[in-house]
């Protein structure tokens, strides 16, 4: 249906339980073709250039993070710049249980909060909770690992082209960290 393409450069910092990533990127919203033969839509030619800075803080199993961005140049140029994030996530220090030989898996979540001027600054929730499989001989914090996670959204939607939309949602994800 559509595909946002996200460009970055990002820069990030750690010290102990603290860490700050500022990254400008770009991201622009293209609707696939056969859409537009299909439904005829009125097109928005959706691309930016932002800003964004985020600030993080670790203890234990749980991380909080929050910052927010700018939208620099801006299409179309009614576009409302700024955008508050903030968020939750736990990853459980112990597995919940192991795959014989083949490694272990943990309970791992989290809750993401968006707000955006352009919606004024109405919330948009994300949560997602499931399992983390990682390999029996793997370093924590280093090599592949994938997750099964239920996952709910609700609020303007994500997706760049149509972000005039509201929409809730409820799936199963699989994420490859590779």
């Amino acid at each position: 249906m559509n595909a946002d393409y996200i460009v970055g450069f990002p820069l990030s910092y750690r010290n102990d339980r603290w860490s700050v990533r500022a990254r400008f990127y770009h991201q622009s919203s293209h609707l696939g073709d056969e859409f537009l033969l299909r439904v005829h839509p009125d097109r928005v030619n959706l691309s930016f250039e932002s800003l964004e800075t985020l600030v993080s803080y670790e203890w234990e199993q749980w991380r909080v993070y929050g910052g927010g961005e700018y939208l620099i140049f801006r299409e179309p140029e009614e576009l409302d710049p700024g955008i508050l994030h903030a968020g939750i996530e736990y990853r459980a220090s112990e597995p919940t249980w192991r795959i014989g030989t083949l490694g272990a898996a943990r309970l791992v979540g989290g809750l993401d909060a968006k707000a955006w001027q352009q919606h004024d600054y109405d919330i948009a929730w994300s949560l997602k909770a499931g399992l983390e499989f990682r390999p029996q001989r793997q370093t924590e914090g280093h090599g592949r690992y994938w997750q099964l996670l239920l996952e709910f959204y609700d609020g303007p939607s994500p997706y760049g082209q149509f972000y005039t939309y509201e929409v809730r949602y409820w799936g199963l994800g699989l994420v490859l960290h590779l």
